[in-house]
C-alpha cells in the first residue's frame, strides 16, 4: 500500500477479516433457538418465542451501554475484543446447558457481551479514513460481513449433512464450533487491530448511518453510528414520531411470522435440522442478492413508494401462508415450497430495511437524522421483542395459522399508517450528504 493511499482514508483493513470470522459465528448461529430448542431441550414453539425475545431484549440496553462506555473512555479496539473473547466465553457455557434456563442464561451473557463491538466497529472505521472513502470502506466492510453470515450458514449445512441423523446431538456442538470463530476473530484483531489516530463524536456525524439488522430470530445489529440519548436535545417532529412508531409495528408483525415458522415448517412437515439450516441460508442469499437492487430501485421511484409496494407483498404472503397452512401436509413438495418462501422473505427485506431507513434519513434534519437513526435502532429492537414474544403463545395456544394471519393483520395496519400519513417520499440521490448503508 502506497503512503499516499494511506492518507487518503484507504487504511489498513486486515481486521476486517476478524469481523469475517465473527459473522461466521453469527451466520452459524442464527437458526439455533428454535433448533436447539425443538430438537435437543424437546421443547415447543411457546419457548422459542419467549427465548427469543428475551435474547432481543438482553442486546437492546447492552448496545446503549456499551456506546456510551466507548465513548467516555475514547477506546475502540478494547471494546471489539470484548465483543469477540466475550461471545467466545459465552457461548461455550453451551457444554452446561441441559435445560431451558441454562439456556436462556447462556444466551443473555452471549447478547450482553457480543454487543460491545457493534457500537465502535463503524467509528473505528470513520476514525481511519478519510471523509471522502468512506462509501468505498463501508461498502467493503458490509461485503466482508454478508459474506461471512453467508458461509457460516453454509458451515451449519455441511456439519449437519456430513453428520445427518444425529442433528439433535451436535446442536450443542454447533454453538462450540461458532464459539472457536469468535476466538479466531478476537485474536486477528488484537494482533492487527490499531486505536485510530483520530476522534469523531457521534453527535458531530448526524447526517451518517449506518445499520445492519438480521431480521430473523432476535435483534442482532452488527454495526451502527447512533445510540439514543447521545444526541441533541431538538424534539422530532410529529409527523417523524409516528413513521417510528410504525416501524415498531411492521417489526412486531415481521415477527410474530418469522419466530414460529422454522418450528412450524419443523412440525407440519418433518423438517430436519439440515432444511432449517438451508432454508436460513436461502434467507441470506436472496438478501444479498436483492440489496444493490434493492437501492437502485428505491432511488428511481422513491423509499416511502418502495416501503408500500414491498410491505404490501409481504401482507399478501403473509395471509397465504396462514390460508394454506391450514391445508399443510408432509409431503416433500409442501416443505420444498416453505424453504424457498422463507428465502423470497428475505429478498423482500432488503428492500423494506433500505426503505425505512433512507426515509427516515430524508424525513429528519441534519441536526436530528442522528439521534432518529437512534431510536429506529430501539424501536425495531422493541419491535422485535413484542412479536416474539406474543409468537410463541399464539402458535401454540391457538395456531400457526391464526399466528400468520393476524401477522398480516398488524403489517396491514402498519402499511394504512403509512398510506394514511402521506410522508414526503424524496429520493435519496437528491440529497448531498454523505450516508452510509449497509
Amino acid at each position: 500500500m502506497k503512503h499516499n493511499e494511506f492518507q487518503s482514508g484507504c487504511t489498513d483493513n486486515r481486521w476486517f477479516i476478524g469481523y469475517v470470522f465473527s459473522n461466521l459465528a453469527a451466520g452459524l448461529t442464527t437458526p439455533l433457538i428454535p433448533l436447539f430448542i425443538v430438537f435437543y431441550l424437546k421443547s415447543n414453539v411457546e419457548f422459542v418465542g419467549i427465548v427469543s425475545a428475551i435474547s432481543s431484549l438482553a442486546s437492546v440496553p447492552a448496545l446503549i451501554m456499551w456506546g456510551n462506555l466507548s465513548d467516555k473512555v475514547k477506546r475502540r479496539k478494547i471494546f471489539i475484543i470484548i465483543g469477540f473473547m466475550g461471545s467466545f466465553l459465552s457461548l461455550l457455557m453451551v457444554l452446561f446447558v441441559h435445560n431451558m434456563p441454562s439456556y436462556i442464561s447462556m444466551l443473555i451473557m452471549f447478547q450482553i457481551l457480543a454487543m460491545a463491538s457493534v457500537p465502535v466497529s463503524t467509528l473505528l472505521i470513520l476514525e481511519n479514513s478519510e471523509q471522502s472513502a468512506w462509501p468505498k470502506v463501508m461498502g467493503k466492510f458490509n461485503s466482508y460481513s454478508a459474506v461471512g453470515t453467508v458461509i457460516g450458514l453454509g458451515v451449519g449445512v455441511v456439519i449437519l449433512t456430513l453428520f445427518s441423523g444425529i442433528g439433535d446431538i451436535l446442536m450443542p456442538y454447533l454453538y462450540v464450533i461458532a464459539a472457536w470463530f469468535y476466538l479466531i476473530a478476537g485474536v486477528i484483531s488484537i494482533i492487527v487491530l490499531k486505536e485510530p489516530k483520530q476522534e469523531i463524536k457521534r453527535e458531530k456525524i448526524g447526517y451518517l448511518f449506518a445499520l445492519h439488522v438480521i431480521e430473523r430470530v432476535r435483534y442482532f445489529p452488527t454495526h451502527l453510528v447512533h445510540i439514543p440519548g447521545k444526541e441533541n436535545k431538538i424534539k422530532i417532529p410529529g409527523h417523524l414520531k409516528l413513521y417510528l412508531i410504525t416501524t415498531l409495528i411492521l417489526m412486531m408483525g415481521f415477527q410474530l411470522f418469522f419466530i414460529p415458522y422454522p418450528v412450524f415448517v419443523i412440525k407440519k412437515m418433518n423438517a430436519s435440522e439440515n432444511d432449517i439450516y438451508i432454508m436460513y441460508l436461502l434467507n441470506s442469499l436472496f438478501s444479498a442478492a436483492t440489496f444493490i437492487p434493492a437501492g437502485k430501485y428505491i432511488n428511481y421511484i422513491g423509499s416511502n413508494r418502495m416501503l408500500s409496494i414491498s410491505t404490501s407483498i409481504r401482507v399478501i404472503l403473509f395471509l397465504s401462508m396462514g390460508i394454506l397452512s391450514f391445508f399443510v401436509f408432509d409431503t416433500v413438495g409442501y416443505l420444498l415450497f416453505f424453504i424457498l418462501m422463507y428465502g423470497i422473505f428475505g429478498g423482500i427485506w432488503s428492500f423494506i430495511g433500505i426503505s425505512e431507513v433512507t426515509s427516515i434519513s430524508n424525513m429528519a434534519t441534519s441536526t436530528i437524522r442522528g439521534k432518529v437513526i437512534g431510536y429506529y435502532n430501539s424501536l425495531n429492537g422493541v419491535g422485535q421483542i413484542l412479536g416474539a414474544g406474543l409468537s410463541g403463545f399464539i402458535a401454540y395456544d391457538i395456531s400457526y395459522s391464526f399466528d400468520f394471519i393476524l401477522a398480516a393483520i398488524i403489517v396491514l395496519a402498519g402499511l394504512m399508517i403509512i398510506v394514511y400519513s402521506k410522508p414526503p417520499d424524496i429520493q435519496y440521490s437528491q440529497k448531498k450528504t454523505v450516508r452510509i448503508q449497509s
